[in-house]
C-alpha cells in the first residue's frame, strides 16, 4: 500500500465514518424518507456530470441498465432508508459497526447464491460476527420480562440496520457477477442516476414543507449526499483498483472507529458494555471473514 492510497484509505474512512453522523443529525429534522431520498437525489446528480464527460460511461449505463437499476435499489436507494429510519434511535457507533458485518454477509450470499467457497477461517469470522451481533443487541434480547414491548421497539432500528447490509452484501454480489466488464465509475453512476430517479418523487412528497430547517440539517443532507455517497464512492473505486478488493474492503473495520469517536464528540454519544464488547466481536468475525492480514495491509 502506498502513501497515497494510505491517505485515500483514511480519508474514506473518515468520509464515511460522517454520513452515520449526518444521519443522526439531518433525520431527526427532515424525517427519515425525506433525508434518505435527498441522499440519494443529490449523489445521482453529483455523478451525473461524469456521465456527461465520458461517453464510455453514459455506453456502459445503457447496456447495462436493468442490472444498474437493481444495484441502485440494494446498495443505495433501500439501504439509506433503513438506515435512516435505524438512526432515530441507534448511536452513530453502533451503526457503523453493524454496517461493518457487510463483508460477512456478501461472503454468505456469494457462498450460497453463486458458489463461492468459503474457507475454514471465513465461516468462523461468520459465526464470531453472529454472536457479535447477538452481545450487541443482548439489552433488548434478553432484556427483563416485563420489558416486552420496549425490546421490541429497540430491536427493531438495529433490525433496519442489518437489512440495510444485507442490501449491501446483495447489491455487491449483483456487481461482482453481472457487471464484471463494466468500468467502477459507470457501476457508481449509473446505480446511483437510476436510484435518484426513483426516489426523487418520495422526496419531493416526503420533503417537511412549512417546517424550519436548521442550517445544520441542510449541510448534513449535502454532505451525506455529495461527499459521502458520490465522492467517497469514487474514491473507493480508486482504492479497489489501486491494492485490490479484499485490502480495500477491510475499510469496514477502520470506519467505527472514528464514528464511535465522532459520535462522542459531536453528539455526546456513549456506548454501554454491550455495544462495546459486541462491537469488538463484531469487528474481529469481519477481520476472520476476509482473511485479512495487518502486515500485508500496512505493507508499503
Amino acid at each position: 500500500m502506498s502513501n497515497r492510497d494510505l491517505i485515500i484509505f483514511i480519508t474514506l474512512s473518515f468520509m464515511w465514518s460522517l454520513s452515520f453522523i449526518f444521519y443522526r443529525i439531518g433525520v431527526p429534522e427532515f424525517g427519515s424518507l425525506a433525508f434518505a431520498s435527498l441522499r440519494v437525489v443529490l449523489a445521482g446528480l453529483t455523478m451525473l456530470v461524469f456521465v456527461l464527460i465520458s461517453p464510455k460511461n453514459r455506453e456502459g449505463i445503457r447496456d447495462n441498465w436493468k442490472v444498474l437499476t437493481l444495484v441502485g435499489l440494494f446498495s443505495a436507494a433501500i439501504p439509506f432508508i433503513l438506515f435512516a429510519f435505524s438512526a432515530r434511535s441507534v448511536n452513530a457507533g453502533v451503526l457503523a459497526v453493524l454496517n461493518a458485518s457487510v463483508p460477512m454477509m456478501s461472503g454468505f450470499i456469494a457462498s450460497t447464491f453463486f458458489k463461492d467457497r468459503l474457507s475454514r477461517t471465513q465461516i468462523l469470522g461468520l459465526v464470531i460476527g453472529v454472536i457479535g451481533v447477538i452481545i450487541l443487541m443482548s439489552e433488548n434480547l434478553f432484556g427483563g420480562s416485563g420489558q416486552g414491548a420496549e425490546s421490541s421497539s429497540g430491536l427493531l432500528p438495529m433490525g433496519y440496520a442489518l437489512l440495510a447490509c444485507v442490501g449491501y452484501a446483495v447489491g455487491a454480489n449483483i456487481t461482482r457477477n453481472y457487471l464484471y466488464n463494466v468500468s467502477p465509475v459507470a457501476i457508481t453512476a449509473g446505480s446511483l442516476i437510476i436510484a435518484s430517479v426513483i426516489m426523487l418523487p418520495i422526496a419531493v412528497y416526503e420533503f417537511p414543507y412549512g417546517k424550519s430547517i436548521s442550517l445544520t440539517a441542510w449541510v448534513s443532507v449535502i454532505c451525506i449526499g455529495v461527499f459521502s455517497t458520490a465522492i467517497a464512492l469514487i474514491f473507493m473505486n480508486q482504492l479497489i483498483k489501486s491494492i485490490g478488493p479484499m485490502r480495500a474492503t477491510s475499510i469496514t473495520l477502520v470506519i467505527p472507529i472514528f464514528a464511535i469517536i465522532l459520535g462522542y464528540l459531536l453528539l455526546g454519544e456513549a456506548l454501554d458494555t454491550p455495544a462495546i464488547i459486541g462491537s469488538m466481536v463484531i469487528l474481529f468475525g469481519t477481520y476472520l471473514s476476509l482473511e485479512l492480514s495487518i502486515k500485508k495491509m500496512l505493507k508499503l
